[in-house]
């Protein structure tokens, strides 16, 4: 994302390298270097020392309380303005942007790493027996200057204190000395729209193409937020969209009530263009799911899917839809942690073994390197001539989520347990949310805090769903387990189009199980060849 490019981190690991390389590469050339350069590699070092210093002290100082507590077993954290950081490293004094403008003339950073591969090279021809290397607590290029990181690092402290916040975290004591965990400053991005200022400034155009811009006031709010006119006119063009594209049912036999195929929205300052799906409407079935086989309701908000009722109630649905599902089948569910959880109880109560005699269970892999391989074991098992399939876990916001081709025996059902709203106590997700809150009574358009934060979630939703549907003659069943899918508008007006297919929320009687069961059952019976 825009906000995951703009965002940069710096641990006290990269903070000594780059203080290293600098006193050995000004211990070897001080007697070269004029008086400027001597100046500005001082106050380089300065700021260095002042952040690893800073780090190292850890919550040791707690003089205005903000910083977290000393209880060793939590990892403490701490949000504050570039500026305030400033303050506290007391380096209130120093211009960053000089300092900024000699690290780009003097190109700094690319002779700090030509020096120290040149050092090592030099160093490994020696006939000087090789020590033992000491333990790395996090990996590190070659081929990237530590000094390049922390030139980016302060880059974003020059920027203001709406664009973006500093969040400090410190490892709590058992993770630092057995993990891979070092104290670090990183910098998130608050306001993404001051990222493409000068993008819509010099060129002509601007074309944003994707699978998930809707609603169009959440990304004018995120990219364009700056320009009064987009954002008035993406609510416009949402507010058309949703009274005449998204509404009307796409099976009425009454052609002037039928929804247009796409539609096109025409300002002086913003083009919207919408399409529906490329499949046809009897290829998809979305279910909503509010009841389990037992007549238990599915509700998996935080406070209830953690017992053990409700994560024995979602095992007995998933071992039924087994029974009719073929080939691949995914589920979905809210959290590695969660997925823990269900996977903790089902093995306690023997119900994993029985699912897993019904179709072979896969797990989404904590590792990123080991993706590629457990799809192609799970491919090779759903797509089997056997029908039998095979199931697979997964996360929604996960590794497999997004960008992940699902296509046709792969994922003939999709079941989604839950709701992914982010977590509201996340200190930069409220400082966004806060900041969208004030934008929007200032100026009256755009979205608020609320609505972010509902987005956010639904977002994640679609993409997970999207991963079945990937080209025309594909087709799959979607269930929606939660009972807020089906009794909440504003979740179910959320859903992109081709899902609702226009329709109103469905009633209580079609969210029961025996219902939903008897429609997944007959949309696989159906002749597709």
């Amino acid at each position: 994302t825009l906000q995951a490019l703009s965002s940069c981190k710096l641990s006290m690991q990269v903070a000594e390298a780059a203080l290293a390389q600098l006193l050995a590469y000004t211990r070897k050339y001080s007697e070269r270097l004029a008086g400027r350069n001597l100046f500005y590699l001082g106050q380089i070092r300065k700021i260095l020392m002042a952040m690893i210093k800073f780090l190292k002290r850890g919550s040791s100082q707690d003089d205005d309380g903000r910083l977290g507590t000393n209880n060793n077993s939590v990892q403490r954290k701490e949000m504050i303005a570039a500026v305030d950081l400033m303050f506290s490293l007391k380096l209130d004094n120093i211009n960053l942007f000089s300092i900024l403008r000699y690290l780009k003339k003097s190109r700094l950073s690319q002779k700090l790493l030509g020096f120290v591969n040149h050092t090592a090279a030099a160093t490994t021809t020696d006939n000087v027996p090789n020590e033992p290397a000491p333990q790395r607590l996090e990996f590190m290029s070659k081929h990237v200057s530590s000094m390049s990181i922390f030139e980016t690092f302060l880059e974003k402290l020059s920027g203001t204190s709406r664009e973006g916040k500093i969040i400090i975290e410190w490892p709590s004591e058992e993770t630092s000395t057995t993990g891979n965990i070092s104290p670090t400053l990183r910098f998130v991005q608050i306001h993404s729209a001051s990222q493409l200022d000068n993008v819509v400034e010099e060129a002509h155009a601007v074309i944003l193409a994707g699978g998930t811009l809707r609603p169009f006031s959440h990304v004018s709010a995120e990219l364009f937020g700056d320009d009064v006119d987009v954002m008035r006119a993406a609510s416009e063009a949402e507010g058309q969209l949703t009274r005449k594209f998204d509404m009307l049912p796409s099976s009425t036999s009454n052609k002037l009530l039928r929804p247009p195929s796409s539609m096109t929205q025409i300002t002086p300052s913003l083009t919207t263009f919408t399409c529906g799906h490329v499949i046809p409407p009897n290829n998809v079935l979305t279910s909503c799911l509010s009841f389990g086989p037992t007549s238990i309701k599915l509700d998996f908000r935080h406070s209830s899917r953690s017992s053990n009722q409700m994560i024995d109630e979602l095992g007995r649905t998933i071992m039924n839809m087994c029974n009719v599902v073929p080939s691949g089948f995914v589920v979905f569910l809210p959290s590695y942690k969660y997925e823990s959880q269900v996977f903790q109880r089902w093995r306690s109560t023997g119900m994993l073994s029985q699912i897993d005699r019904l179709k072979p269970i896969h797990r989404e892999p904590k590792n990123s390197r080991d993706v590629e391989d457990a799809l192609a074991r799970y491919s090779s098992e759903a797509s089997s001539p056997s029908k039998k399939g095979a199931l697979l876990f997964s996360v929604m916001g996960g590794k497999m989520s997004e960008g992940i081709n699902f296509a046709n025996e792969m994922a003939r059902c999709v079941l989604v347990a839950g709701l992914p709203f982010p977590d509201i106590t996340d200190p930069v997700l409220k400082e966004k949310m806060e900041s969208l809150d004030k934008d929007f009574r200032q100026r009256g358009t755009g979205i608020n805090g609320q609505d972010y934060y509902q987005n956010l979630c639904m977002r994640t939703v679609n993409q997970s769903v999207g991963r079945a549907i990937r080209h025309s003659n594909d087709y799959a069943a979607i269930v929606l387990c939660d009972y807020r899918y089906s009794s909440e508008m504003r979740i179910w007006n959320a859903l992109p189009q081709w899902l609702r297919r226009g329709s109103g929320a469905p009633r209580c009687e079609d969210a029961s199980f025996g219902k939903v069961m008897k429609n997944v059952r007959s949309f696989f019976a159906q002749d597709r060849k």
